[in-house]
Parts: C-alpha cells; structure tokens; sequence
C-alpha cells in the first residue's frame, strides 16, 4: 500500500504531460530503373506493364455459362476487371477504363505485380480479399489466372482470351443493328 501511495503522484504527473509530437514517416527513394523519386509510404506504386506480354489494345474475357468475365490492362500498371451478365458481348467490358473506381457496380481496378513471368492481383472489397495470381499465355493472346478468395476459400482457374477492341465495337453495332 505504501509503493502505490508513492507512485500515485509519479503517474499523475507523467500522466498529464503533453504527449510527444507524432512522428511523421519519413519519405524514402523508390528507385525504378535509373530513375529516383520520393514516395508517400502509404501510396500505391504502379509499375508500368510495358515487359510483361499482356495486350493494352482489348480485353481478356472468360466465360462461364451466362456470366461473362473481364479484364483491360493498362500499361501504367493496372487492371480493371468486371463480371456479371450481358446484353451484347462486350457490354461489361466498355465499364473498364483507366480510372474507374473500384466498387462501382461490380468493377474493381489494382495495382498489377508483375514477378518475372507472372501477374498477381489482389482485389479487396467490403467482406474480403480475391487473390488473381496467373500468367500471360501464346504472345498475349490468352491469359490464364488462378482466382482464390480469402472470403469463402474458393478457388477458380479463368482462362482468359483476348478480344480486341475492334471486336468488341462490331459486336456493339451488330446489337445497335437488331434493336
């Protein structure tokens, strides 16, 4: 009883001292290629795909019976990808453009990892993680992605194929025609 009596006043008065300033992270040089540049520890880093085989001129599209699966590359380093049901091929895949926001109706655009001769992907949402780990395939024309998700444990092989974007835009005027 007597060691808190004495250690009563120490705690009061550390206690109430002014807490020491935050430490503010320090930026530190990303060095890519030759270039340095400093960089917000908690921004996300695209590394351009320009090395990597996939296609920047289309989409990568994957079927399973009526839902349809996309995904654009762009040569920034990222991806969006999209899937659900179509009127028209190719319905989905005009959602996919360089900056769309992720969670928007079914889309979601990352950050591509690209580790010698594969890609990895990792797409959150509000109940979890999806995992895309997968490699480009006959000089870009197909891509094969392993999809696994942390949310019910599931695990998909999508073996994409590649649509340019002339193909889609016929596909749009042949649906345009018949309406």
């Amino acid at each position: 009883m007597r060691n808190c009596l004495f250690l009563a006043p120490m705690v009061l008065v550390f206690g109430c001292t002014e807490p020491a300033e935050k430490a503010v992270p320090e930026l530190k040089p990303l060095v890519i290629s030759d270039t340095t540049m400093e960089v917000d520890p908690s921004a996300i880093v695209l590394v351009p795909l320009t090395t990597s085989g996939v296609k920047f001129d289309g989409v990568y599209h994957y079927s399973s019976g009526n839902l349809k699966y996309y995904m654009r590359f762009f040569e920034r380093g990222n991806a969006a990808f999209v899937g659900g049901t179509e009127k028209y091929q190719g319905q989905l895949a005009e959602m996919l453009t360089i900056d769309v926001r992720s969670g928007w109706n079914q889309v979601h655009n990352c950050p591509v990892d690209q580790r010698n001769d594969s890609l990895f992907i990792r797409s959150m949402s509000i109940k979890g993680a999806i995992n895309y780990a997968g490699e480009v395939r006959a000089n870009g024309d197909s891509l094969s992605m392993l999809r696994s998700s942390e949310i019910n444990g599931t695990r998909m092989q999508f073996n994409y194929v590649f649509l340019p974007d002339v193909f889609l835009q016929q596909e749009k005027a042949k649906f345009v025609e018949v309406k």
